[in-house]
This record gives structure tokens, C-alpha cells and sequence, in this order.
């Protein structure tokens, strides 16, 4: 019996985002993992072999819609699909039928090792396989299947939330996530439309689907810093699936490396990203979230310091 198949599908107009490079390292470690980009960004030179950019562009994306999921959708600017990701199967079915599972990704992201948390046993006893404990729009899995494919029709809000620009987090919870993180349920919360979420957790309580959430995901950084070892995600000694910049990127005090080459092995910490040799020193201290306010007073301190060097050097010039 051969392993389970599986494609992360991501649909992203407009310009490849300074990060695509450590997306595009996570996806080189996972050679099992097919990505599938729809994209009008242009082409990825350096993306691996598993990784495929689809010319697409919003015309198309609307007209797939039109014809395939029998809507009129608003797709709203900037562009954003997030409440589209559960009618992936549907709409892009003509490039997913050698999968057994396809599923979402972002690409404001890193894997660590995908296989090693989406194994063969739990691939074949569920249905429905998400990052948190609920179907998460930046990575999941569902099988491919026509009753699955289409799970978005068991939504009494189907099709109303992809024909208005408003976004409803339909893929996810309508924004329920910090009640189902503390371990509520999505039934005991009162919600503008069924989710995703909802109506997966109804079908597994009537028996019609397996479904699995996980706490694979983290979209902050601690006192604990990440590092990624050739394909490998841990934070301190635990194996993570991946590390979600979707918080981190629009911190002011988080940076993205210019590096030419991204390393075999790196660190995130709450400020941005380092090689091995630039964890000691001023630069690493000053990157721990607790010393933040220190650094900046720091920084502030050495700036003022060499501005005075500065007026001290030409009075004596002059």
C-alpha cells in the first residue's frame, strides 16, 4: 500500500513578498510535499522541484468560481481568498486528481518536517487533519473525495459568504479562535455564520467524517527561540510543523533577512532572524523579547553618543 499523497495549494496576486525565499526552504526540505502556487507574481527561479507556480490572475480566479463552484464572487482589494480555501478541491480539481489529500497553505510561513507530523497512520484514519483546534486556513488537509470536496455546501451561510467583499473567516471560525483555544466549543458560541469549523465538527458528531485538530502552530515567538535545522522546526527541544509570520511580520521591531542564500540552520527570535554566529553578542542579547524596551533605550543611547562624536570631531576640524 503506497503513502498517502498529498498537494497545499495557495492562491497569491500581486508581488512575491520578501519572505517567499524562507517558503520556498521549507517547502525544499519536505520532497514528498507537492506546493501548488496560482499565482500572477511571475516565476520562482530558485523554487525547488515539488513547488509549481500556475499562471493565474483574478479573472480567472473569478471565472473558475463562476463556473465551477456556480457563484458570483466578490473578491475583494487588496485580493484575498480566505473565505474560498474549504472549495479548493472544487476549484482547482483539474490539477489535484493525483492526490489523495489535498489542502491550504500560506506562504508567511516555514515548515519544519511535514511528514514527521502528518504520518501515514494519521492520514488514513481521517478525513479532515488541522494545525489548531480549528481548521486552520494557513495549513490543512482534507481528502480527496466528492463528499468532502464539497463540505462548504453543508453551511447554511453558503453561498453568501464568498459574494460579499466582507470577510466572515468562514474557513476558520468566524473569529472565534482565542474560545476554542482555551477549549471551548464552537457550539456553545453565538456566531454571524456557520463556519467551517462548525460544520466539520457537526459531520464528525453524526458520524459522516474523522477529523483531527491539532496545536501544531505558532504565530509568536517567547523567551524560547525557533531554530530551523535543514528542514527541521523546534522551538527549545519541541519539533514544531511550521512558524507563522502572519503576526510577527507587521511587529515594527521584526525584520526579515536580505541574506543572498538562505542558511542551513538559523534562529527567529522576536526581532527577526540570525545565523549561528549571531547568536552572542550585543545583537542577540538585544533581540530577547524581555530586553526590547532596553534595546531600543540602548540603541537610542549609542545613537546620541555618536552624533556627539560627530559635533565634537568637526568643532575641532573647523
Amino acid at each position: 500500500m503506497s503513502v498517502p499523497k498529498f498537494c497545499l495549494v495557495a492562491c497569491y496576486l500581486g508581488s512575491w513578498p520578501d519572505y517567499i525565499d524562507l517558503f520556498l526552504e521549507g517547502c525544499r526540505y519536505n520532497p514528498s510535499v507537492d506546493f501548488l502556487l496560482f499565482s500572477d507574481c511571475g516565476p520562482l527561479p530558485d523554487a525547488p522541484s515539488n513547488v509549481e507556480v500556475v499562471p493565474t490572475t483574478k479573472e480567472d480566479v473569478r471565472h473558475r468560481a463562476e463556473e465551477r463552484l456556480g457563484v458570483d464572487p466578490a473578491i475583494p482589494e487588496p485580493f484575498s481568498l480566505c473565505d474560498f480555501k474549504p472549495t479548493y478541491g472544487a476549484l482547482f480539481s483539474d490539477y489535484l486528481d493525483a492526490y489523495d489529500f489535498w489542502g491550504c497553505t500560506d506562504i508567511d510561513l516555514i515548515y519544519g518536517d511535514i511528514r514527521s507530523f502528518i504520518t501515514e497512520p494519521l492520514l488514513r484514519e481521517h478525513d479532515v487533519i488541522a494545525a489548531r483546534p480549528y481548521l486552520t486556513g494557513f495549513f490543512f488537509l482534507f481528502r480527496n473525495e466528492e463528499r468532502i470536496n464539497h463540505l462548504y455546501k453543508r453551511s447554511r451561510d453558503w453561498p453568501h459568504v464568498v459574494e460579499q467583499e466582507d470577510h466572515y473567516s468562514f474557513t476558520e471560525c468566524n473569529f472565534q479562535w482565542g474560545t476554542l483555544l482555551d477549549g471551548g466549543s464552537i457550539f456553545d458560541v453565538e456566531t454571524e455564520i456557520e463556519s467551517m469549523t462548525e460544520v466539520i465538527r457537526r459531520e464528525e458528531q453524526a458520524g459522516l467524517l474523522r477529523a483531527h485538530f491539532a496545536d501544531w502552530e505558532r504565530m509568536g515567538i517567547d523567551d524560547t527561540p525557533f531554530t530551523w535545522d535543514q528542514g527541521r522546526l523546534t522551538e527549545g527541544d519541541t519539533a514544531r510543523l511550521l512558524l507563522h509570520f502572519n503576526i510577527l511580520k507587521n511587529e515594527y521591531y521584526f525584520s526579515f533577512p536580505d541574506w543572498e542564500e538562505v542558511p542551513d540552520r538559523f534562529h527567529v527570535l522576536p526581532t527577526g532572524f540570525y545565523r549561528d554566529h549571531e547568536t552572542s553578542g550585543l545583537r542577540y542579547l538585544l533581540a530577547s523579547p524581555t530586553r526590547t524596551f532596553a534595546g531600543n533605550w540602548v540603541f537610542m543611547k549609542a545613537n546620541r553618543a555618536r552624533h556627539k562624536l560627530t559635533l565634537a570631531t568637526r568643532s575641532v576640524a573647523d
